[in-house]
This record gives C-alpha cells, structure tokens and sequence, in this order.
C-alpha cells in the first residue's frame, strides 16, 4: 500500500471524526500526579490486530503452540504482585491460506486481595472470510485519575479501587465499504463499580459522569485495511483500522458514543530490523463516564506514562519505534513518542505537546510465529515513568 493511499484514508477519517467531534466538553477538574513504576495493565495479552495478507506456512508446518510465562512485580499500590500470561496459537482447518487464530491469557494476584484476569481471542474461519473476537477481562484493581485536561497538576492522591467486568463481541467478513478489507460489526459490555475511592478528593464529586460507576453497552461497527506481511513482528506493510460505537440510553447508564483511528506502517533495511510507525486518535461526545475517557498512557502508546495521567474528549498521538535482533532470540527497541489530549479538535494544543522516550528488549520465545516477550521503560515528562511486561509488540 503507498503512502499516498495512508494518506488518504488518514485525511478521510480525520475529517469524519472532526465531524463526529462536536463535543461539549467536561468541565477541567484539577488537581492530582503520581508516579508508577508499572502501569495497571502491566500484562496485555490483546491480539486486535486482524492481518489480510500474510506470508502462508505449509500445511505440514501448521502445529498448534502454546507459549507462557510467569512474572513478578511490586508497586505501593498494589503491592508484591504474581501473575502469568500467554498465548496459544492454532488453526481452524486445513484451507492453504487460513490465517492462525490465537487465545491470549493473563492474571495476577496481589498481597493486598487485587487482581485481574483476562482473556483475549481471535479466530479466523472459512478461508478467512469470517473472523470474530470475544476478549474478557474481570477484576479488582488500583487506576488513577488527576482530573481531565492536558494540565493536570501533580498530587499523591489519584489512586482509586475499581472492579470491572468487560467484554465485547466483534464479527467481521470481507464486505468492502472504503474498499476495507473487512468490515465488522462490534457489541461492547462494561460494568464497572468504583470500589474505594481511596483520598482522591475528585471522586468525592457526585456530579462526576462514572462517580459510582456504572453500565454500558453499546453498538458499533469497524473497518479494516491490512497488508503487514506477520501478525505478531511484521518487517513491512500497514495497518489501518477505523470503529465506532453508540452506547444510547435504555441500554446504558450513560449516553454518548466513541470513536477510534489506528494507523501503522513498516518498513524494514534488512530482515527483522524495522522501523514502525504509529498514528492514533481517539474521541468521544455526550455523557461519558470519567474511566472510559481517551487517556493518554499505557505500555502501547506513549510509554511511561501511566494509562489515564491525561484524559479528556479527544486523545491524539504519533510514535515511532526501531526494533532489532541482535543475538539468536535477543533483540532490542527503542522509540519516541509525541501526543496530548484536549477538550475538541479545535483546542488541541500543539503548544503542549507530551514526549515519550525508551526503549527495551525482546526475547523471541516462539520463533515459528515470531512472537516475543518484551520488557520496556519508558520515560515522559516532568518525572513520569514507567515499566511494562508484555507480549507481542507495542503496535
């Protein structure tokens, strides 16, 4: 796919998400900072990522695996902290082109009664005409939220307890709306209660949209654009992958709607060094509860920052990352990030703009499907920090 043809699509869709971004925004409540060593989602084992073309193995080397690991950590929050995760890779049939489907898996327990567990999926059927996902997560877990805005001060007291159960049905086939190479249909569940709001004094706001919680379902639908040459370390090709979702009243707590733009590109010098680029935005309108605004952070987009440090009704972000092997399965990254949040399109303020730093390594702990084991750190700005284990890349 040129860059021209990315180009484009980036164009059409801003435009419709401009559109879509007539927000009356959230009032900018203030004050809050903490510092994290490692993020919440400190194991993500998300597949989303849905190829349509691949370079296809034979069938005799078509062998289910089964890859896992387990880890440690320790954070003031959550405490000593155990957990595992991984990911089994296999087909659905015979077809010569079938793609692999794969169930990710993760948890973890904490000395002090935290923990999470989640299940993520992606199964390709019928000579790949049909995919679906049901990704599952269930937990009780610390997050943080300092207020939504781009300046949000720094305070020790942002930590908050909530339990959520979520999970979402997407199905797509090969229609061609945009000439997508898929086009899908998504059902999205959440239900969250706000189990200890801890000292944090902005949750003590009852006007808050989520100050208790609450639930939503929604429906949407995506499109898709796929020409990467490998699901889990592709050396070329792109991704382009565009959803929406209504969550209305009667079928949700809270009325308002989400959108989401994700668009990726690879270029390698020689096999297995590669550059990747990362565009992404994310928006909201209506009466969105606080924990589902777009929050700058995580360990996929903007590393080392905490996944919320910034939140607000549009989130907009651009990375770039190079990665290598350099000894039989060991390799390296490092990357950079720029990105902000803010209230509308129009009041983005580039004036503002927060970087992301870092790099880390890779162990290559399945070579037949190329999917590694990653350990980075990633520094922000004004002291934020932030340790993530995974697997699979960041994008």
């Amino acid at each position: 796919m040129s860059f021209s043809t990315s180009l484009h699509r980036w164009l059409l869709f801003t435009c419709m998400a401009c559109s879509f971004l007539s927000i009356s925004g959230q009032d900018k409540k203030g004050p809050l900072k903490v510092l994290d060593s490692i993020s919440d989602d400190v194991l993500n084992a998300t597949y989303h990522e849905r190829p349509a073309k691949k370079k296809r193995d034979s069938l005799t080397d078509r062998k289910s695996s089964l890859s896992a690991y387990p880890y440690a950590y320790y954070t003031p929050e959550t405490q000593l902290a155990f957990g595992a995760g991984g990911i089994y890779i296999f087909y659905t049939g015979d077809e010569k082109d079938l793609l692999p489907s794969q169930i990710g898996f993760g948890g973890y327990y904490t000395s002090n009664n935290q923990y999470k567990l989640s299940l993520s999926n992606a199964f390709y059927f019928f000579d790949n005409t049909l995919y679906f996902s049901v990704p599952v997560s269930y937990g009780l877990y610390v997050n943080k939220y300092w207020g939504v805005g781009d300046d949000t001060p720094e305070r020790p007291n942002a930590a908050y307890a909530q339990r959520t159960f979520s999970t979402s049905l997407t199905a797509e086939i090969p229609l061609k709306f945009f000439t997508a190479d898929r086009t899908g249909i998504i059902f999205d569940l959440d239900v969250t209660e706000i189990a200890d709001r801890r000292d944090n004094e902005l949750l003590q706001d009852e006007t808050l949209p989520g100050y208790d919680g609450g639930s939503i379902f929604g429906i949407g639908g995506d499109l898709l654009w796929d020409s990467r040459d490998n699901i889990f370390f592709p050396n070329k090709g792109g991704y382009q992958y565009f959803k929406a979702i209504i969550y209305p009243n009667g079928m949700s707590d809270f009325n308002f709607a989400s959108f989401e733009f994700d668009v990726r590109q690879y270029y390698s010098f020689s096999e297995d060094h590669v550059l990747a680029g990362n565009f992404y935005l994310q928006g909201v309108t209506g009466d969105t509860p606080f924990y589902k605004l777009p929050a700058l952070g995580g360990q996929n987009r903007m590393r080392g920052y905490f996944n919320g440090r910034y939140r607000d009704n549009l989130y907009m972000m651009l990375q770039m990352e190079y990665r290598q092997y350099v000894y039989k399965r060991l390799g390296f990254v490092v990357f950079g990030g720029l990105g902000n949040v803010s209230d509308g399109i129009l009041d983005f303020d580039m004036g503002n703009l927060k970087y992301s730093v870092g790099g880390g390594l890779r162990f290559l702990f399945n070579p037949k499907q190329k999917v590694n084991l990653r350990m980075d750190i990633g520094i922000g700005q004004e002291g934020n920090t932030g340790i993530y284990f995974g697997i699979q890349e960041a994008f």
